[in-house]
């Protein structure tokens, strides 16, 4: 028995660790869930509550960077107030109008938006909307590097 949970929760990890690469998927929150789980199993006595603890820590942490990813990406090619709250409202607000593809899409064209808003040349606009996109992509780093260790944190734990 105790295999085939161990083989359950690193397959649900391997999944979390690939959803990781998308901006918005939990794929950290299904590798914390692969450790609390285990948890549960073994009575929290190898994977223990001050273990979890950090692992929720980790995941915390890499859910609001991966939030704010865009935002950083575009405050670092100095973008307007407008050009930031461009770049977080289109993070959010293109999952939902261009699915996958929104997640690029999204903060490119909110801080682009926000930037001629603010009345900034284009030329401005589209050099803040290519830093959102470079802050998501610094995002989705962070979340995968952040999963990993995590998953290998847990297998030098359990093994």
């Amino acid at each position: 028995m105790h295999i085939l949970v161990l083989i359950g929760v690193i397959v649900l990890m391997v999944l979390g660790l690939m959803a990781t690469f998308i901006p918005v998927f939990p794929g950290n929150w299904l590798v914390f869930l692969g450790v609390f789980l285990y948890g549960l199993y073994d009575h929290f006595q190898v994977v223990t509550w001050p273990f979890v603890g950090v692992v929720l820590v980790l995941t915390l942490l890499a859910t609001v960077l991966d939030y704010l990813a865009g935002l950083v990406g575009a405050r670092r090619v100095k973008a307007s107030r407008s050009g930031e709250v461009g770049a977080v409202v289109g993070g959010i607000v293109g999952i939902f109008v261009f699915g996958p593809l929104g997640v690029v899409l999204g903060p490119f064209l909110g801080a682009i938006t926000g930037e001629v808003a603010a009345g900034r040349s284009s030329r401005e606009a589209f050099r803040v909307g290519f830093g959102a996109v470079v802050g998501v992509m610094g995002g989705v780093l962070i979340k995968v590097l952040i999963a990993g260790a995590v998953i290998v944190m847990f297998i030098l734990r359990v093994t």
